[in-house]
C-alpha cells in the first residue's frame, strides 16, 4: 500500500470532532448542498475561492504578544502583497517559525518563550492572508515564498520549525533548496492530498464538487494529472542530511500521527517525539511538549 493510501485509510470515516464540526460548519454544509442544486456554476466559483481563503480572527487577545517583539518589519512578495514579520530575543534570528493554516505568528507565544529562554533569537511571520499581513487568498506556494524570503533576508537563520500546514510548506521549501541546518515539525501533514481530503470531509462535499475542486487545486499548483504526491513531504527526501525532529500527539484526530510516522520512516536522520492528550491545537500551547522538541532539536 502506498504512503498516500496508508494515510487516507487511517482516517476511516472522518468522524472525529474536527470533521463533525460546529453548528456554523453544519449550516455551511447545508447551504452549499442547496446552492449546488439551485445555482451550480455560482456555487463552484464560490467554493473555488473559499478553498484558498483563510478565515481571520479579529480582535484576537493573543495578538497582544506581538508587542513584546524586539523587531517588527515587513516584506513584499512577488505578487506585491506585503507580509509582516516579528523577531524576539535580538535582531539576528537563529530560528524561523512557520504557522499553520488560519493561524499566525502570535499563536507561537509558548514556543517563542521556550526558545528565547535558551538564548536564541526567534523570527516568525504572518503568511499571506493571515494575521496582520495583506492578501485575501493564499496557498502553500505563498507560504514557501515567505519562508524563502525570511531566510534570505536574515542570513543568520539556520533552523526552521513548522506547525501543521506550515510544516508541510517548510519541508517543501527545503526540498526546493532552502539552506538551513535543522528542521522541526509539529503536528504536520505529510500527504499533500490529505490536506484537500480533510477539507472535503469537513465540508461534506459531493463527489461532483470534490472532483471539480480537485482539478482546481491541481491547476493552481501546476500539477499534471493526479500527481498529488509531488508536494507530499515523504517524497524525495531519502537523501536529506538535515536533522529532523517531529512532535506529534497520539490523540491528534485532525492530522493523524501516522503522517509523522511515515515521514520519519523515509527521512534519514529523523526523530519522532510522541505526546498524549493534547490533540492538534493543544500541542502548540503545551510548554512541556515544546520543551521536549527544543531539547531534541538543539541537542547538537
Amino acid at each position: 500500500m502506498s504512503y498516500k493510501n496508508r494515510i487516507t485509510s487511517s482516517y476511516g470515516a472522518f468522524d472525529a470532532p474536527e470533521f463533525n464540526g460546529t453548528l456554523p460548519l453544519k449550516l455551511l454544509r447545508s447551504a452549499v448542498k442547496v446552492s449546488e442544486l439551485v445555482a451550480p456554476s455560482y456555487t463552484r466559483r464560490k467554493m473555488e475561492s473559499l478553498l484558498f481563503r483563510p478565515r481571520r480572527k479579529k480582535n484576537d487577545p493573543k495578538d497582544r504578544f506581538l508587542t513584546s517583539a524586539s523587531v517588527m518589519g515587513d516584506f513584499a512578495l512577488k505578487s506585491g502583497v506585503t507580509c509582516k514579520y516579528y523577531i524576539w530575543g535580538g535582531e539576528q534570528p537563529d530560528v524561523l517559525l512557520v504557522h499553520g493554516w488560519e493561524s499566525k505568528a502570535s499563536h507561537f507565544s509558548t514556543l517563542i518563550e521556550s526558545l528565547t529562554r535558551r538564548g536564541l533569537c526567534v523570527a516568525a511571520f504572518d503568511a499571506v492572508a493571515h494575521g496582520q499581513s495583506g492578501g485575501i487568498e493564499a496557498d502553500m506556494l505563498d507560504f514557501m515564498e515567505c519562508i524563502t524570503h525570511m531566510v534570505s533576508l536574515h542570513g543568520s537563520i539556520d533552523c526552521v520549525i513548522g506547525y501543521s500546514f506550515g510544516g508541510l510548506a517548510a519541508v517543501n521549501a527545503i526540498k526546493a533548496g532552502l539552506p538551513v541546518k535543522r528542521l522541526g515539525l509539529i503536528s504536520s501533514p505529510s500527504s499533500f492530498y490529505g490536506v484537500f481530503e480533510k477539507v472535503s470531509a469537513q465540508l461534506r462535499l459531493t463527489k461532483t464538487m470534490q472532483a471539480h475542486l480537485s482539478s482546481v487545486v491541481l491547476d493552481r499548483y501546476r500539477l499534471q494529472g493526479d500527481d498529488w504526491d509531488f508536494y507530499s513531504t515523504y517524497l524525495g527526501v531519502e537523501a536529506q542530511s538535515i536533522p529532523l525532529v517531529v512532535l506529534h500527539d497520539a490523540n491528534d484526530t485532525y492530522v493523524n500521527k501516522i503522517e509523522s510516522e511515515v515521514l520519519v520512516e523515509v527521512w534519514p536522520n529523523a526523530k519522532l517525539i510522541e505526546t498524549s492528550g493534547l490533540g492538534h491545537r493543544g500541542i502548540i500551547r503545551s510548554a512541556p511538549a515544546l520543551d521536549r522538541l527544543c531539547d531534541a532539536l538543539l541537542a547538537n
